[in-house]
């Protein structure tokens, strides 16, 4: 560490033995580093030399494009580069890549180094580890998109979700399919056998049409005993299959209660967007299809009609 070492005194204009302020930097557990005003690593402490996976003399005068891929030494120069055209300070999140691939999200803290006539000579900086933060963040995020009984998606994240792929069919001038589905007889379940009952059978639906989706498709409860899928594929022959799929799989359904086995069924109203229309109105028109197959007989797949009597029957709008 005795080529780090020098460095340090000059650069904090602090009178005091370079091996002692290198010796406090070690103590430090966060990385830390300076860079010259070319970008070359030109002092370091020991957090640092083990994130990167080098030895101290291996690390001066390298720069951030020997030590990370391309893509992310891209980043570090560019706002090493632009903290030393403007001085001052420069806070920002980002990621490290550690010698054994593992990528960790960061914050970096950097400030401008200023020589004795003012001129920018340098940078140092620091690096704080925040992977756990932003897997936590990325958890909550996930919870807030969740509904809390089925750990389907909410009313309100299959909402968003509809609209912004809506937004992209409609630029490109494709149709938007869509399924309302319906827990048959619900009402009746919860009377009958309990709310217990009822959970279990929104649980067990929406369980089984999860895992009887594409990829490319999403599910979410909209509330009560509705769900919303949204369809990746954009022909309605192909929906019309995944409906009636869907339908026979949660007829294999049985739930056990005091009073015996208790077959679940689901209706399905199918929609695909017309050219120009809004997602509520396709919404809309398959909730119209919804209650057209509750009105047949219950347990079968209806198309929407191109044209809807009650498009604006309810707020879809409204999370």
């Amino acid at each position: 560490m005795a080529r780090c070492a020098a460095v340090w005194p000059a650069l904090f204009d602090i009178r005091l033995p370079s091996t002692l302020v290198q010796s406090v930097l070690d103590a430090l557990p966060t990385p830390v580093f300076f860079k010259d005003r070319a970008g070359r690593y030109r002092g370091c402490n020991r957090a640092f030399t083990e994130l990167m996976g080098k030895r101290p003399d291996e690390l001066l005068g390298m720069s951030v494009f020997d030590l990370s891929p391309p893509e992310l030494a891209r980043v570090y120069q560019e706002a090493d580069e632009a903290l030393m055209l403007a001085g001052g300070e420069q806070r920002y999140e980002a990621e490290v890549q550690r010698p054994n691939g593992e990528r960790l999200h960061v914050l970096f803290y950097k400030a401008a180094v200023r020589d004795e006539h003012g001129v920018v000579c340098g940078l140092v900086g620091t690096i704080l580890d925040i992977t756990e933060r932003k897997a936590l963040e990325h958890r909550l995020a996930d919870l807030a998109d969740r509904d809390a009984l089925t750990g389907l998606l909410n009313r309100r994240a299959i909402l968003a979700h509809l609209e912004g792929l809506h937004a992209d069919r409609r630029q490109a001038r494709q149709p938007l399919c869509l399924l309302m589905v319906d827990v048959d007889h619900f009402k009746s379940i919860n009377d009958r056998f309990g709310h217990a009952i009822g959970d279990e059978a929104l649980v067990r639906v929406a369980g089984c049409l999860r895992s009887n989706l594409r990829d490319g498709d999403r599910v979410g409860r909209i509330g009560g005993e509705e769900f919303l899928v949204v369809l990746g594929s954009t022909d309605l022959d192909d929906a019309r299959g995944v409906a009636e799929r869907l339908r026979q799989a949660v007829s294999q359904i049985m739930v056990e209660t005091l009073g015996g086995m208790l077959q679940l069924t689901v209706s399905v109203g199918l929609a695909s967007s017309l050219p120009d229309e809004d997602w509520a109105h396709v919404l809309g028109r398959a909730d119209e299809g919804l209650y057209a197959a509750k009105r047949t007989g219950r347990d079968r797949v209806v198309v929407a009609q191109n044209e809807g009597r009650h498009l604006l029957s309810k707020d879809w709008r409204r999370s």
